[in-house]
């Protein structure tokens, strides 16, 4: 796949990942240098933000209208990915009160990659690029989108409605009747 830097081709690296499909686990970094997976199967519906860096001012932007937009939606995690400096990280998150969204690094790019991702080149190499993932509670994407030029903002009113409507669906799965029925 490819987007574009300040207006120059730049390819991605990693398999581009398409709605309906499996999201893949991939390790990531907590704060206190804990490692976790995310993407996969999980109790909650998972909104996967990937920010190239928080010390720009898009991004800066976009985590704090994230960390406003999902307060006091129940059952969603929401997760912040950047590639930023873990110290930088703890900093922004305290000054910015980022308390509705988790900040974690991709140390290892392992985000980048399976979620296809990772900036291949330019000055801007080894960075996410700019993307949100919905990911439903059965591990499945529900909704994504990369945004094809790197400054600019993805669009968080699609993002909320893909969010309201998985929030409102009654989970999946089978029940005893069901499994009864076979």
């Amino acid at each position: 796949m490819q987007i574009t830097v300040h207006g120059t081709p730049t390819e991605l690296a990693g398999k581009e990942l398409l709605v309906g499909k499996e999201a893949p686990a991939a390790r990531i970094t907590k704060l206190d240098g804990t490692k976790n997976v995310i993407g996969m199967i999980a109790p909650n519906i998972q909104l996967l933000i990937a920010i190239p860096s928080l010390k720009t001012e898009v991004c800066s932007l976009g985590a704090k209208k994230f960390n406003e937009m999902v307060k006091g939606i129940r059952k969603l995690s929401t997760i912040m990915i950047t590639t930023d400096d873990p110290e930088f990280v703890k900093g922004y998150k305290e000054s910015e009160c980022i308390d509705s969204a988790e900040l974690v690094i991709d140390e290892e790019r392992q985000f980048a990659k399976k979620f296809g991702l990772l900036i291949s080149e330019g000055k801007l190499k080894d960075r996410l690029a700019r993307a949100v993932f919905v990911i439903d509670r059965e591990g499945l994407i529900a909704y994504k989108e990369v945004v094809p030029e790197v400054v600019d903002e993805v669009d968080y009113d699609a993002c909320l409605e893909a969010i309201n409507k998985l929030v409102n669906e009654k989970q999946k799965g089978h029940t005893h009747e069901n499994w009864m029925s076979v």
